[in-house]
């Protein structure tokens, strides 16, 4: 649960980084980064690893020196259908509408369903961890 005070906190500390520099929202643009390398988006939800329990989006991809780039991020109430699709939209409409060709998941069934919504033709794939994960959890060698 947010506590009293925890986003005036919050907003207060990004301020006083604006303050001490003009230039501090706009270091980084994730407009230009995701019209460069937004062909492939990973759409991923950290759960539970933050004190308000809450999931926290992470929307990233890889620049041309293979560097990890976030493009943004969201703190969502929940994990249904309906909130993923709205934060692929909110998203889709911050990036001026660019389509990525590929999103990469966790796999998570409601994450499929929101990026068929709204990214109808983009291929959706598993991380390369996930895979790794998987065939270690399912596939034993027989003796």
């Amino acid at each position: 649960m947010i506590k009293d005070g925890d986003v005036s906190v919050a907003l207060s500390y990004l301020e006083g980084k604006a303050g001490n520099d003009p230039m501090f929202l706009f270091k980084i643009s994730y407009r230009s980064y995701f019209q460069c390398f937004g062909d492939v988006l990973a759409f991923d939800t950290t759960y539970k690893k933050n004190k308000y329990n809450i999931p926290l989006v992470i929307f990233s991809g890889c620049n041309h020196h293979s560097q990890t780039t976030i493009f943004g991020c969201a703190l969502l109430a929940d994990e249904t259908t309906e909130t993923y699709t709205w934060v692929l939209e909110t998203f889709l409409d911050a990036i001026h509408n660019k389509y990525p060709r590929s999103v990469v998941t966790d796999g998570d069934g409601v994450m499929r369903e929101a990026i068929k919504q709204v990214f109808p033709d983009a291929s959706h794939h598993l991380s390369a961890w996930h895979l790794h994960k998987n065939a270690c959890e399912n596939v034993k060698l027989t003796q």
